[in-house]
């Protein structure tokens, strides 16, 4: 059975941001990779996912290496890990690491709780 983040992988890799929106609950506040101040509704994580699916060739690739899942409350986990964020066309690529945590309630309708992501210093 896939875990909450590989779900969200696959729904961000498709441009699927209803579907990413719907993992998060409805007080979750995200710390996004691209933004400067913590989003806390659910307009401003929408905004965030259209803004960054709508680049051309949009993603994200898990690093599974060094990848954890703990548990820390009666089935609700933390993840953490790193993965890179890529978006480019043809002639183009970039690419940004960074880290992350999922803090997940995988009760009967697993969402996602809090969600930080921030990029991985350079040097």
């Amino acid at each position: 059975m896939k875990k909450l983040p590989e779900i969200w992988n696959e729904f961000v890799n498709a441009g699927r941001v209803d579907e990413v929106c719907s993992l998060y609950a409805k007080d979750a506040r995200l710390l996004a990779t691209f933004a400067a101040v913590p989003v806390d509704d659910e307009a401003g994580i929408r905004a965030y996912f259209e803004g960054f699916t709508s680049r051309e060739g949009a993603g994200v690739s898990f690093d599974q290496e060094g990848a954890r899942r703990q548990e820390v409350g009666d089935q609700v986990f933390l993840y953490t890990g790193t993965y890179t964020f890529f978006h480019g066309g043809t002639g183009q690529n970039h690419r940004f690491p960074a880290r992350y945590s999922f803090l997940v309630d995988e009760k009967e309708d697993p969402k996602i709780l809090h969600h930080h992501s921030s990029l991985i210093p350079t040097g």
